[in-house]
């Protein structure tokens, strides 16, 4: 099924709405103190309610792609995928950010630097929205290393602790240096197939790169996940 332009902008907020909102969140700290968690609540909570509107759509077999023009010389666009693995996922951050938000909101009640928290939180659920739902390797590897960018300012949210500072450093470092083995593999990918989108790849099962990428996608997941051998960070 192909959407239409209007439903691939949708999507496209989706993936962009808690960045959005991330920007705004220190305001609605500002001017609404006791109540900012339940009001930036609302947008993972309305991303929750447009992405469980493709259930009965998912589960009758259907896959959706949503595509903008991103960089049209290199054939690159921003797409996102729809089925249904990507969908659990999108309802599984969605549903459990809006809890999050709000336990968040009330936890760090009276803390001087909460409205910086809830964008760094935002920002984070935003990162692994369009991650999981990237369709475009791109677009893909953007949203991991934007993870890792985000994961780096929510460990090191409480800067003036040498401890936290040295964690965001050691986290970025690693996750970093897997976001790279993860772009080696995916690269790879693209020359095996000749697909740069993965819903259009074909299967690897056959060709001789299956096991480097196998190794470097993994290596890559492993290294974000915090798994042996580097669970450390």
């Amino acid at each position: 099924m192909i959407p239409t332009q209007a439903q691939s902008f949708s999507m496209l907020l989706v993936a962009i709405a808690p960045f959005l909102t991330a920007f705004v969140a220190p305001l609605v700290k500002r001017f609404v103190p006791q109540h900012a968690g339940w009001v930036l609540a609302l947008i993972p909570a309305s991303i929750f309610i447009y992405l469980f509107s493709f259930i009965d759509l998912i589960s009758q077999g259907e896959k959706l792609r949503f595509a903008l023009p991103w960089i049209p010389m290199l054939g690159v666009e921003l797409s996102f995928y729809l089925d249904g693995l990507s969908l659990v996922f999108g309802l599984l951050i969605s549903g459990i950010g809006t809890f999050i938000v709000v336990y968040s909101g009330g936890y760090l009640s009276g803390h001087p630097h909460l409205g910086r928290f809830f964008a760094f939180i935002l920002m984070f659920m935003g990162s692994m929205l369009g991650l999981v739902l990237a369709d475009n390797v791109i677009t893909l590897f953007v949203f991991w290393e934007l993870t890792s960018i985000t994961s780096f300012l929510l460990i090191g949210f409480d800067h003036s602790r040498q401890a936290s500072r040295r964690a965001a450093i050691q986290a970025l470092v690693i996750t970093g240096g897997g976001g790279l083995l993860l772009l080696a593999g995916l690269i790879l990918m693209v020359f095996t197939t000749g697909a740069i989108n993965i819903s259009e790849m074909g299967h690897l099962g056959e060709t001789a790169t299956y096991l480097p990428v196998f190794i470097l996608v993994l290596f890559g997941a492993i290294t974000k996940s915090a798994q042996v051998p580097f669970h450390f960070w």
